[in-house]
C-alpha cells in the first residue's frame, strides 16, 4: 500500500496506520482530530525547540508512556503533493537514522524543508525573473526528467549556478527563452550563451500573463511542487531544493497572484550552421555582447522534440 492510500485508509474515522511493522522506527500517518493530514514519529527522545510554518505544523510532545511524539500536520490541503513527498523523506530519513536517534533526524531534516514549505525571505524574485524560471523548469519537467531521468536532470540544470547555458548533459545543452505569446525574437544575453563546441538547442518557451487560474495556467509554486513530485530519490530533491535556494526561490503566498497561460514550446537545433555571434567572430577588445535572433529567420532550425 503507498503512503497516499495509508492515509486515506484512515481518513474517515480519523485513525492513524503504521507505516510498516517491520520498521524498527515507530512511524504513523493519517488525520489528526482536526481533519488534518499528519505524520507522527514516536521514540525515546529529548525536547527539543521545533517550529511551524504557514504550510505545516509541528509538534514534539510527551507521551504518556515516557516517549517522544513528533508530529507534523498539513494546514493547506492545495499542497498535499508536497507533503506527500516531505513524509516519504522524513520516513526515509528516520529508517536510517534508527530509533534512538529518528527524532533527532527527522528535526535536522526539518530545517531543510522549512525552505520549501514558506520560510518568508526578505524579497521575493519579481515577476520577470519567476516567468524565466517557469520555462526553464517547465523544460525539466517535460523533456529533461523525461529523456534522462531524474539525477542527469536536476544535476545538468546550470542556471542556478549561472552557468552559460540553462541545461548541460551529455554531449549537448539547452537554452531556455521565455518570452510572450507573439514574440517575434528572443535576446541572447552574452556571447557565451549559444557559444559551444557541441551542438545544442534553444528553446523557446510561450508564456502569457493571466489574471486567472486556466486549466493551461501555471504558477511557480505548483509547478515546484509538480516538479518534486516526479523525483523519488531523496538525494536529487536535495540538489534540486538547493538550486532553487540559489535562484532565491522558496514558496511565497505572493507568487499565488502571477498565473501565466502556457502557450507551447518550439526548440530550435544549434549546429555550426545557426545564426550567432561567437568570440571567434568578435574583436578580442570586445569583452561582451548582447543580441538578438529573430524568430522568423531560424525556421528551417525548427525541430520536433526538445
Amino acid at each position: 500500500m503507498d503512503l497516499k492510500s495509508k492515509f486515506e485508509k484512515g481518513k474517515a474515522n480519523r485513525t492513524f496506520q503504521r507505516i510498516d511493522s517491520t520498521y524498527v522506527v515507530n512511524i504513523f500517518v493519517g488525520f489528526d482530530d482536526d481533519g488534518r493530514m499528519t505524520v507522527v514519529i514516536t521514540e525515546n527522545s529529548v525536547y527539543k525547540q521545533i517550529s511551524s510554518t504557514k504550510l505545516i505544523d509541528v509538534a514534539l510532545k510527551m507521551r504518556n508512556d515516557g516517549k517522544m511524539a513528533l508530529s507534523f500536520s498539513l494546514l493547506d490541503t492545495a499542497y498535499e503533493s508536497l507533503f506527500l513527498i516531505f513524509c516519504n523523506d522524513i520516513i526515509a530519513i528516520c529508517e536510517r537514522a534508527g530509533s534512538d536517534q529518528a527524532i533527532t533526524s527527522a528535526i535536522i531534516r526539518w530545517k531543510y524543508w522549512k525552505e520549501m514549505f514558506g520560510k518568508k525571505k526578505q524579497t521575493i524574485l519579481d515577476k520577470q525573473e519567476i516567468k524565466g524560471l517557469i520555462g526553464e523548469l517547465l523544460i525539466l519537467k517535460e523533456c529533461i526528467l523525461t529523456k534522462w531521468g531524474e539525477e542527469k536532470a536536476v544535476q545538468a540544470w546550470m542556471g542556478p549556478l549561472l552557468g552559460h547555458k540553462d541545461f548541460e548533459i551529455d554531449d549537448t545543452w539547452y537554452e531556455i527563452k521565455s518570452v510572450n505569446e507573439n514574440a517575434l525574437q528572443v535576446k541572447i544575453s552574452s556571447l557565451e550563451q549559444l557559444e559551444s563546441e557541441k551542438e545544442g538547442h534553444l528553446v523557446v518557451v510561450r508564456l502569457e500573463d493571466t489574471s486567472t487560474v486556466a486549466e493551461n495556467s501555471v504558477n511557480i509554486n505548483k509547478l515546484v511542487v509538480e516538479i518534486m513530485s516526479l523525483i523519488t530519490d531523496v538525494e536529487n530533491l536535495n540538489v534540486l531544493q538547493t538550486k532553487l535556494d540559489n535562484i532565491g526561490y522558496s514558496f511565497d503566498e505572493e507568487y499565488e497572484l502571477w498565473n501565466f497561460l502556457y502557450k507551447g514550446r518550439q526548440s530550435y537545433y544549434v549546429d555550426d550552421m545557426f545564426p550567432r555571434i561567437r568570440k571567434k567572430d568578435v574583436d578580442n577588445a570586445i569583452g561582451n555582447a548582447q543580441y538578438t535572433i529573430m524568430l522568423d529567420g531560424i525556421e528551417r532550425f525548427k525541430e520536433d522534440w526538445v
